[in-house]
């Protein structure tokens, strides 16, 4: 029998992110004994709660952003886990995850950071990306109230395992708006920590090993949301 393909789409590396607690290495090791075999390191970028020092020329913080991705991709190699590098923006409430696009695209666009959604989202997509509505309903300090958008989307993540078992209803609400819609539904552990990775994995219809290929995988809506490994 053929063995399962799981995907991480959601996480953070404290190289990158000033929440994060653990390393890229420390995360990679924690996703590889989690049965993982494809991982997105999707950092907090420009808008959010990057690491990055912003008085430093544009190519250096992209650079910043990029750190923990590349950390997490030698120890990838290392383990024979496939790493692949995406972001998570705050544009002015929602925050979103972004696949497909990487550093000759930020160097471009110095800009992007302050991009509206609507334009974000457009400009991805031209641009060969993928975006996923992170956590449509969550409530914290850091985000500014807004109503989520379902028909700018392709994807909602319909469950996050950072969400403690009493904020439940926020995915909940988010897979009835995704079924509503139609939108892909994908989920992520949102880790942090090593000891968060094994929450929010999405089961791929097969191996994947490249960011083209994941993006072909998630378009073609046979994937499979399992909350906990």
């Amino acid at each position: 029998m053929e063995r399962p393909f799981y995907a991480q789409l959601h996480l953070h590396t404290s190289e990158s992110s000033r929440c994060g607690r653990s390393t890229a290495a420390e995360m990679m090791r924690a996703c590889k004994d989690a049965g993982y075999s494809l991982v997105v390191v999707t950092d907090h970028f420009f808008n959010a709660n990057i690491n990055c020092d912003f008085s430093l020329p544009w190519p250096q913080q992209v650079d910043c952003l990029m750190k923990g991705y590349w950390a997490a991709k030698a120890e990838g190699e290392r383990l024979g886990l496939t790493v692949l590098f995406g972001w998570e923006t705050n544009n002015g409430g929602p925050e979103v995850l972004t696949y497909g696009l990487g550093r000759d695209y930020l160097l471009a666009h110095p800009d992007i950071a302050q991009w509206p959604l609507e334009e974000y989202l457009a400009r991805v997509k031209a641009a060969g990306g993928f975006c996923c509505h992170a956590h449509p309903f969550r409530e914290a300090y850091y985000i500014v109230p807004f109503q989520p958008q379902p028909q700018l989307f392709e994807a909602f993540e319909v469950f996050n395992n950072h969400h403690a078992p009493e904020n439940r209803i926020w995915d909940q609400k988010a897979l009835a708006m995704a079924q509503k819609y139609h939108l892909i539904q994908l989920a992520g552990c949102d880790a942090h920590r090593a000891q968060e990775v094994t929450g929010g994995a999405v089961k791929l219809p097969w191996p994947v090993s490249d960011m083209p290929g994941l993006i072909a995988a998630l378009r073609s809506r046979k994937t499979e949301v399992i909350p906990h490994l």
